[in-house]
């Protein structure tokens, strides 16, 4: 097992990709806190879920965005479980539309929460991990928008590359501490948020067939690279940005030809 007794926190981990990481970590023997914003009963699900699987698990409602919450958190967490191994910053949200248009109010809660949150987490994990002196792992979920701006994505895209700037500027200062920090940058995955982004299914249709291996990812494959980075397998690895995403990034040209190509309409006879 390769996180046999570690104790992880993951924020935002009441469904989607937070739930696939909390629950992956569980299996793979760590014990969890199922942090949530306003989904406590989705979180204490989850928690039940991992108990199931023969770990500890604590679900810890809190708004990462701020910085009460968050310490909140960490010192429920050290009381319940006496230390912090890992770190996953998985906890944000999307507000779309053309950035004209966008509201200040919008900008300013995508970037608290999307940023801040990854911010305020890591710097009270970071301390307690520093004071402890036995470093550990942070893994921020950030997002393949970061490196290709996703249309009308308004402040998303934004804050996944400010995610990406500041994970390497954690890895370099904390390196020193044995404190790892990575970027994990998700491309389509299939979790309910996603489905609820694509009403109909040609426009679902469309999106999965412009991913070069024709499908969406699932929390379970995030969780497994999400596993790597908190685990010794990675033992040298910190600064770096994994990407998973179907091959999304590697031709922008693929993107836009399928796209395109699935979003034609026919012609009429």
């Amino acid at each position: 097992m390769k996180l046999k007794d570690k104790i992880a926190i993951v924020t935002g981990a009441s469904q989607g990709i937070g739930r696939g990481i909390a629950l992956g970590f569980a299996e793979a023997g760590a014990d969890v806190v199922v942090n949530c914003d306003r989904n406590i009963d989705g979180a204490d699900t989850v928690a039940n879920e991992i108990r199931t699987l023969g770990r500890r698990a604590e679900a810890i409602q809190g708004d990462v965005s701020r910085s009460n919450d968050v310490d909140r958190m960490v010192q429920q967490t050290l009381r319940t479980f006496g230390r912090i191994d890992i770190l996953v910053n998985n906890a944000g949200i999307y507000v779309a539309g053309p950035i004209e248009n966008l509201r200040e109010e919008d900008w300013d809660r995508v970037i608290e929460v999307n940023l801040k949150g990854v911010f305020l987490c890591c710097q009270a994990v970071g301390r307690h991990m520093i004071e402890r002196k036995s470093g550990g792992s942070i893994i921020n979920v950030a997002s393949i928008s970061a490196h290709m701006p996703e249309l009308n994505s308004g402040a998303y895209t934004p804050s996944k590359a400010g995610v990406i700037g500041l994970t390497r500027l954690l890895a370099v200062e904390w390196a020193k501490y044995g404190i790892r920090v990575n970027a994990l940058s998700p491309g389509p995955v299939m979790t309910p948020l996603q489905r609820e982004a694509y009403p109909s299914e040609k426009l679902l249709e469309a999106r999965t067939r412009a991913i070069p291996m024709n499908r969406h990812g699932t929390p379970e494959e995030m969780a497994r690279v999400a596993i790597f980075l908190a685990s010794g397998d990675s033992s040298y690895i910190t600064g770096e940005d994994i990407n998973v995403d179907g091959g999304s990034q590697a031709s922008m040209f693929y993107l836009v030809h399928r796209l395109a190509e699935c979003t034609r309409e026919e012609p009429t006879m």
